[in-house]
């Protein structure tokens, strides 16, 4: 069994064509900037709509106006909301789903899968749920299905899965660990390594830099990513995207009931520019999707 947090389409941003992209659940960097904080926790999170949720919809008076007394929550053991009184106003993030289910989901999808498509692995971290996503990724190569699997690169197991991806993902946080570990409450140990090894091993690698203002935005942190990744083994074959910082999973955090912390400010166009010339000057392939 697997846990997924949503399961959605998206044409060329995770993967060429369009794609069918599962959303496990969990992940083991808590980064306060995330867009997917409903699947950060490995057990999932109780998600709300405040205008459509109903305040018959808990006998334990946990919601009042919208607003969901998550203290209540957390003694109630029945949830008789998302069962007996279910409604569109809140819902329980991880679902588990069978590898049969998974793979006959992602084989029904196949004629959607135009344009080089196929099925996408992201999170939460989706290497956290190890062996069922290596299963899961050789049955859909089996059935001749375009994988992608997309990670934050810690999992000290991670090259046992490049056989069965066809498109690995890699999203790199910070070019020094040491310097990322109290923000993203997480060490990063195997992260270089990793990182390392699969451009040693080759496929099609997809670098990807998210860039957070005031945590690796500075013009002297983008020397030391293009520095890192233009030492890579075959670095001819490796793609990089710089990703920017937005506040979309704003309401997300609302919707779990917890504190957003990302920054305020956004990164402007003229450092985008710069950015990309300092990637460029080390011959490296910088791309958009």
């Amino acid at each position: 069994m697997l846990k997924l947090f949503e399961t959605g389409w998206n044409y060329s941003q995770d993967g060429p064509g369009n794609r069918l992209i599962l959303h496990l659940q969990g992940c083991n960097f808590a980064c306060p900037w995330c867009s997917n904080p409903e699947g950060r926790s490995a057990k999932g999170e109780l998600f709300i709509r405040p205008e459509l949720l109903p305040e018959e919809a808990c006998s334990h008076g946990a919601v009042s106006e919208g607003d969901l007394d998550r203290e209540i929550c957390r003694e109630c053991r029945d949830r008789e909301c998302l069962h007996r009184n279910r409604n569109r106003g809140i819902r329980f993030t991880a679902r588990e789903y069978s590898l049969p289910d998974l793979v006959a989901m992602a084989v029904d999808s196949k004629p959607l899968f135009f344009d080089g498509g196929g099925v996408t692995l992201t999170g939460g971290e989706a290497t956290l749920q190890f062996e069922g996503v290596k299963a899961l990724l050789s049955e859909l190569k089996k059935a001749g299905i375009h994988t992608a699997l997309e990670t934050n690169g810690s999992h000290p197991r991670l090259e046992e899965l490049l056989p069965r991806t066809d498109l690995l993902i890699f999203d790199l946080k910070h070019w020094d660990f040491s310097l990322a570990r109290e923000v993203l409450k997480n060490r990063g140990a195997h992260v270089l390594e990793n990182l390392r090894k699969v451009s040693e091993i080759g496929g099609d690698i997809l670098l990807r830099v998210t860039v957070i203002p005031g945590f690796n935005s500075s013009f002297a942190d983008m020397e030391q990513f293009a520095d890192l990744i233009a030492s890579l083994p075959r670095r001819e074959n490796r793609r990089v995207e710089l990703l920017y910082y937005h506040s979309y999973g704003r309401e997300k955090w609302e919707a779990i009931g917890r504190e957003y912390r990302g920054p305020d400010e956004m990164v402007g166009e003229s450092e985008k520019s710069q950015y990309r010339e300092i990637f460029a000057s080390r011959g490296l392939n910088i791309i958009n999707t």
